[in-house]
């Protein structure tokens, strides 16, 4: 059974925090009130994220951060609670050039 890929809302917004170490941040957008939370899975290419079940990826290249003040369009949806936020991000692609990325799967 496929899986349908995630999808959001589409909206523009500026990095206002970045955790390296833990690979989460913080992004401000007017469609997002009190900032949208998001992870460094969303900056996977999108193959990854309309992966099949028990599928697995060796995944090289791309980008593993952002940088503060830094403008992003990401793709949000609601939720409940994400570290005290309303909002996670799903997808973020920067608007800087990103190095290619390297996806080669493992699992079927």
């Amino acid at each position: 059974m496929a899986i349908p890929p995630r999808t959001g809302t589409l909206a523009s917004g500026v990095v206002t925090t970045w955790n390296d170490d833990e690979g989460w941040g913080v992004i401000d957008s007017a469609d997002t009130p009190g900032g949208c939370w998001t992870f460094y899975t969303a900056l996977h290419p999108d193959e990854v994220i309309n992966a099949q079940p028990g599928d697995s990826f060796s995944i090289g290249g791309g980008i593993r951060g952002l940088d503060v003040g830094e403008q992003v369009d990401f793709e949000w949806e609601s939720v409940i609670d994400q570290g005290g936020y309303k909002f996670r991000a799903i997808k973020v692609r920067p608007r800087r050039e990103i190095p290619p990325w390297r996806v080669e799967r493992i699992g079927s």
